[in-house]
């Protein structure tokens, strides 16, 4: 398994390029680039393997900053015809049952992707050649000053059908030795509200974030599916931050107005989860960004 490392000013990021035959990341469900292995600063580990048992065809064995693409044309596409997964390629439609995130689908066409990185920078560029679902899709991973980084992306739509869904980052920070409870905190810059997908005794919103009231255990999860302002603002900019007792965290930004988020944690990794909602014609392209600034102490929001 080959991998990509930057380097800058403390801060070191593992890239897994894409490889459906020896990659690290082999599923059908998660962006294939920019596929995070370990995120390290100055020798703490702010992201690593979450999951208890490693697969490489497993739905979410992925790491870090992990990106995913709703499927497109599913619904309409009959058995054994294609549909389209960005990020990955054209998929097989095994038979009439929902779209599934967890199961692995038949790769039809995984498309043609060309990988170039520098010390501090890594592009991935994803070229599907369909007349129907065709698409150049760019990411750009790059290390700025300061102790930041940055993921920028265009999706260029070459195709004759639309593509449209959504997009979001699943953002597995592990935070150190740290694991989810009162010792993780995650805050927004606006009040939050949203439902909990059941009553739990383990977690709840604050006015300005979501709080661990204690440790979760092992095979308990918590899930809130319509995370939102609740004066109903739009929500860009500065999105959310992550933090541990032990000083260190990491504030997400973007550059593009996010639908909803998601809230997901079990007991090694808690998730905050933008969802980008995007429309493209043929010939149409989009470009979002974002930047995650690591901090090394618990400063308010400017």
């Amino acid at each position: 398994m080959s991998t990509i490392v930057l380097e800058k000013e403390g801060l070191e990021l593992t890239l897994c390029p894409p490889d459906l035959q020896e990659g690290y990341y082999r599923g059908t469900r998660f962006d294939h680039s920019g596929i995070f292995r370990r995120i390290v600063v100055d020798g703490y580990v702010l992201a690593d393997e979450w999951f208890d048992t490693y697969d490489p065809y497993r739905h979410d064995a992925v790491c870090g900053t992990s990106e995913e693409f709703a499927e497109c044309g599913y619904e309409n596409a009959e058995a054994g015809d294609v549909f389209l997964k960005p990020g990955v390629g054209l998929l097989y439609k095994d038979d009439e049952s929902p779209y599934d995130h967890f199961k692995l689908y038949r790769v039809a066409d995984p498309g043609r992707w060309t990988v170039t990185s520098e010390d501090d920078e890594a592009v991935f560029v994803h070229v599907l050649d369909d007349d129907d679902w065709g698409y150049v899709y760019e990411k750009r991973v790059r290390i700025l000053d300061g102790g930041s980084f940055e993921i920028s992306h265009r999706l260029c739509n070459t195709g004759a059908h639309a593509i449209s869904g959504e997009t979001y980052n699943h953002n597995f920070f592990t935070m150190g030795d740290s694991r989810p409870g009162p010792e993780i905190e995650f805050d927004f810059p606006f009040s939050p509200c949203g439902t909990w997908l059941s009553e739990y005794d383990s977690v709840k919103l604050s006015e300005h974030g979501i709080r661990y009231l204690r440790p979760l255990v092992q095979g308990e999860s918590v899930f809130m599916g319509n995370l939102n302002p609740s004066d109903g603002s739009e929500i860009t900019g500065e999105v959310f931050r992550i933090s541990s007792s032990d000083g260190h965290g990491v504030t997400f930004f973007a550059d593009q107005p996010f639908d909803h988020i998601v809230f997901w944690s079990n007991h090694r990794v808690g998730c905050i989860e933008p969802f980008i909602p995007y429309a493209l014609e043929s010939g149409e392209e989009f470009e979002w960004n974002y930047r995650f600034a690591i901090i090394l102490s618990n400063e308010a929001f400017e």
